[in-house]
């Protein structure tokens, strides 16, 4: 890797000297994880103190270390109140320990109070449409997004009387342990974050109703987020059917899947035929004809207090000698100071749990149980369609022959700093309007519209279950599209593309807006049983980086746009060192981390593409192809100059070679690789090479020579050395962004291996 710096091994080795021995807990034999920047998330009142938990994990993932994660690491004890023990580690996790399940999670709510209180805060307000309150005007549009889309109060609640008893009891008691930590901060101003007065932030009371809005919108934006259909739109405009066809096709050859075919195949439409789909992309065509699509908006800009950007995730299991089991899971939605995740431990009767989660939610999302452990990624399935109502007047509409008036509502914001504005919100049948144009309304349908809380239910049984058996039937309670993977301490391995997915009407186009008079309405949802997965495959490992989940699987609309990538997914990539892998174990597990983790992964996939143009070329595109070709992928080696292989710049500048062979309408509707992954493939560059010959790819090294030697002004590969590449770690509150080098690492990471 380079002269790093002696600090990173210091924290690798003390990583090593604090895991417990594999006996800690029956069935789990190791469990690791890290979570940079650190556990922490707030700046002490007075500037000469210290949060020695803000940062204190980055070493570890700089240096692809980890730190404990096996129950019961010993740290400082505190009882915030009789019968609650918490006990921190050395990275500050808490370990919360109760005899009764309500005092259990009255630690945790206490626990991450204190660790997150002002990020708590913040995603509240953003949850709830509440933050230009008092962050000011360039808060409001984020705010308008937020309770247009989402939720009143009252539906809130009766989503939240929907959840078993139990389930209703836990988010009251970690509700109270956070009211236990405010109560502390108002009556004692040692312990006051410094942010709560630079921001001009008061936290009120916690309610079970602020966990719950922040729930609803991590369980339905993280997994795959609104659709791409006004952009697709505006794209066949642009291209024409045929090209528009040709560059977001309903399926591209050679995708990747993690249900290996050999294990059955999941059509996400069955009962549709190519007929139908051919059918359905002319019968779209001609409504749209007739139509122009509304003006583009401005995308939303992140802001503090807003949900971190979803950018993508992996994870995968090996079956390991001996019935054992390893898994590895890194959800990656970026880096930000505090993170969305908190990590957390829980011992009550009956439940013993460690493991991440979003702050406010009061069950594990990824993690480990004494017998099982779990991974998510994003599903990215196409889970809402956009429907072009009817006007018939000014709040209503045309659906099934009938005129029907809109639910509307008006809602008014305060602004800081302004004058408060009043918002129109309406709804047809299908759901929230986004956006009006002339004689037309542009409503959204969610799938899992209304039904977001029930996956905190799922969630509840997959903390608490023993095998992948369990998982399994757990896994048919989700509604959340996050892809799960598990294994469990008899050396089964499963994985699951679980929640509400839409049957759509077989004769319309998937990547376009349906008309919705009624003539377009959904079949229904996929069957539970129809749901992707797979459990034990015979070549004993399973792993996703939000590739498609099986072969027959389509990407509607295109939410994600690296899932029309085909064989250059970084998935490919991911697939083909767990084939390579002769170690099952976790120490096997954590190497292809490292090696998928530092690696531009379509360097490798396109070796015998680019050994093809380089045999081809001569002059000034042999040289950028001899530069690649030499150059093995990895980034993340240095020279004592602190700069990356030349190979880097010149792939770089390749694919934005080969991205600018396909016309720009092209480029906008396939867009650019995700910002989690820079030395990542877009699916614009992805076209650009499938549709290229050797000739065209030579032409395009030429084209890449020419500007590399623009940019470093030096026709010299040698020169073509960049600086290495770091993350731009965002900023939550107010705590300085630390250095933090660029790992296709995830913002969380656990490696565990279990056994008999």
């Amino acid at each position: 890797m380079g002269s790093h710096g002696s600090w990173k091994a210091t924290a690798a080795a003390l990583a090593v000297v604090l895991v417990l021995p594999a006996a800690a807990v029956a069935g789990v034999r190791s469990a690791e994880s890290v979570l940079p920047p650190g556990q922490s998330g707030f700046v002490p009142p007075d500037e000469s103190t210290q949060n020695p938990h803000l940062t204190d994990q980055v070493a570890l993932f700089e240096s692809f270390a980890f730190k404990p994660a096996g129950f019961d690491q010993p740290g400082t004890v505190e009882t915030p109140r009789v019968g609650v023990t918490i006990t921190r580690d050395a990275y500050g996790v808490p370990n919360v320990r109760a005899g009764s399940a309500g005092d259990a999670w009255f630690g945790v709510g206490y626990a991450v109070a204190q660790d997150r209180l002002v990020e708590l805060e913040l995603f509240r307000r953003s949850t709830q449409g509440r933050l230009a309150e008092v962050l000011g005007n360039g808060r409001l549009q984020s705010d308008i997004v937020a309770r247009r889309d989402y939720y009143t109060r009252k539906e809130l609640r009766a989503q939240l009387r929907k959840l078993p008893a139990a389930l209703r009891a836990r988010f009251d008691a970690y509700s109270d342990g956070v009211n236990a930590w405010i109560a502390r901060v108002a009556a004692d101003p040692s312990v006051r974050p410094r942010e709560l007065a630079l921001l001009g932030l008061s936290p009120g009371r916690w309610t079970a109703l602020d966990s719950a809005s922040i729930g609803v919108q991590l369980a339905r934006t993280v997994p795959s987020d609104d659709g791409r259909e006004l952009d697709n739109w505006r794209a066949l405009r642009a291209l024409g059917a045929k090209r528009f066809a040709r560059y977001l096709p309903l399926r591209q050859p050679n995708q990747v899947s993690t249900v290996p075919a050999s294990r059955g195949r999941y059509p996400s439409q069955p009962g549709r035929s190519r007929a139908d789909e051919r059918r359905g992309y002319k019968a779209t065509q001609r409504f749209l004809r007739k139509l122009k699509p509304p003006k583009a908006k401005p995308a939303l800009a992140h802001v503090a207090g807003r949900l971190p950007a979803r950018g993508g995730s992996f994870h995968f299991a090996l079956h390991g000698p001996g019935n054992t089991a390893s898994l590895f899971s890194a959800p990656q939605l970026g880096f930000s100071i505090p993170e969305l995740f908190v990590e957390y431990e829980v011992h009550a009767p009956g439940l013993d749990v460690r493991g991440v989660t979003g702050p406010g939610i009061p069950v594990i999302a990824a993690g480990h149980n004494g017998r099982v452990a779990w991974g998510i990624t994003s599903g990215l399935g196409d889970d809402d369609d956009l429907y072009v109502e009817r006007l018939a007047g000014k709040e209503r509409y045309r659906y099934k022959g009938k005129v029907r008036k809109m639910r509307c509502r008006t809602e008014t914001f305060k602004v800081s700093g302004a004058k408060s504005v009043k918002r129109r919100f309406c709804r047809t049948v299908h759901g929230p309007v986004q956006a009006t144009s002339g004689k037309r309304a542009y409503a959204r349908r969610y799938a899992i519209w209304g039904r977001e809380m029930q996956t905190f239910v799922g969630l509840t049984a997959l903390n608490d279950a023993d095998t992948v058996a369990q998982v399994d039937s757990a896994a048919a309670n989700l509604t959340w599209n996050e892809n799960l993977l598990a294994a469990d301490d008899g050396g089964h391995i499963g994985w699951w593309h679980p929640g509400l997915l839409p049957l759509r009407p077989k004769r319309w186009d998937e990547r376009l807006p349906l008309p919705g008079t009624g003539e377009a309405e959904w079949r229904g949802l996929l069957r539970v049983k129809a749901r992707p997965k797979v459990i034990d495959p015979p070549a004993g490992y399973l792993g996703n980086w939000n590739n498609l989940p099986s072969v027959g699987w389509t990407s509607g609309d295109a939410p994600a746009q690296e899932t029309n990538e085909g064989d250059l997914h970084r998935g490919a990539f991911l697939q083909q060192a767990l084939r390579e892998t002769t170690d099952r174990t976790v120490t096997g597990l954590k190497a292809i981390e490292r090696r998928v983790g530092t690696t531009a992964q379509q360097r490798p996939l396109l070796d015998g593409r680019l050994k093809a143009a380089q045999a081809a070329a001569a002059g000034p595109a042999r040289t950028v192809l001899d530069t690649i070709v030499a150059w093995d992928g990895n980034y993340d080696r240095t020279d004592a100059n602190g700069t990356i292989d030349p190979g880097v710049a010149a792939f770089e500048a390749l694919k934005e070679a080969v991205e600018d062979t396909l016309p720009p309408a092209a480029v906008t509707l396939l867009g650019q690789r995700g910002g989690s992954h820079p030395y990542d493939m877009g699916a614009a560059e992805a076209a650009g090479f499938h549709s290229l010959s050797t000739a065209g790819l030579v032409r395009a090294a030429g084209a890449a020579q020419k500007a590399l030697a623009t940019r470093f002004g030096n026709p010299d590969p040698a020169s073509w050395r960049d600086p290495r590449k770091l993350y731009e770690v965002e900023v939550q509150g107010i705590a300085t962004a630390p250095r933090l080098e660029f790992f296709d690492r995830g913002t969380f990471s656990q490696a565990v291996e279990l056994g008999p």
